[in-house]
């Protein structure tokens, strides 16, 4: 049984859009009242940068504490920054760019070393 079938355009009781939306398009007169997407840039401060390749290496030490020094005790977490709505959205951009750098850079380096692609 097709509990979706009103949603997904499988028939049933109910769907009297079934042809107006047999090809799961979104109706014209919808697209018209919906706002544009728009081209939003973030720009952090070399200060607010500094910080941010300053609390990676900060990172970076811990995880590696854990990994090959676990019998070691971790130090405590510093107390985060209040950040205002506008730097929090920035970071959180800028992190998401950094994760998609390194994932790109370690596909890269697969290839380079034969380990990924066409054999």
């Amino acid at each position: 049984m097709n509990n979706n079938a009103d949603a997904n355009g499988g028939g049933g009781a109910g769907n009297q859009n079934e042809d107006a939306n047999q090809e799961h398009q979104i109706p014209q007169h919808l697209l018209q009242i919906v706002p544009r997407p728009r081209n939003v840039m973030f720009t952090m401060t070399e200060r607010q940068r500094q910080f941010m390749y300053i609390t990676w290496a900060g990172a970076r030490v811990r995880v590696r504490q854990e990994l090959y020094h676990p019998e070691e005790p971790v130090q405590p977490h510093p107390q985060p920054p209040v950040w205002t709505e506008e730097t929090r959205a920035m970071m959180v951009l800028w992190l998401a760019r950094e994760r998609q750098i390194f994932r790109m850079e370690m596909e890269e380096m697969e290839r380079l070393l034969g380990l990924r692609g066409a054999h």
